[in-house]
């Protein structure tokens, strides 16, 4: 089995013998840290405890989508100014707009709201 020692630089490969199932503090030759390691669970274990977190990447990404427009409708001006060829993404962006209040329109003239 190999661990690692606590500061992330080395690693020590040692026997399974040598960790018991309760644990024991073990210490690093090179720079003298000490911690307690326990031995590793199988990793038939390790696998069915791990959970995907994909609404949390979900989340994220449209954290970053929206403050990447924010950060470009803040500074419209001052970079359609410096950089004219941007005029084809706001005009995009515009044109998206558009078509989802069109669409929201319609969903709410549906339901009659």
């Amino acid at each position: 089995m190999i661990i690692s020692c606590m500061c992330g630089k080395y690693e020590f490969e040692v026997s399974k013998n040598d960790i018991p199932k309760e644990g024991r503090n073990v210490q690093c030759g090179i720079c003298n840290e000490t911690w307690f390691q326990t031995p590793f669970e199988k990793k038939g274990n390790l696998s069915s405890t791990r959970t995907k977190h994909y609404f949390a990447y979900m989340f994220l990404l449209l954290l970053i989508s929206i403050s990447f427009v924010g950060v470009m409708e803040t500074f419209k001006e001052d970079l359609l100014y410096n950089f004219p060829q941007l005029d084809t993404y706001y005009k995009f962006i515009e044109n998206i707009a558009e078509n989802v209040l069109e669409e929201l329109k319609y969903l709410f003239s549906s339901f009659s709201i």
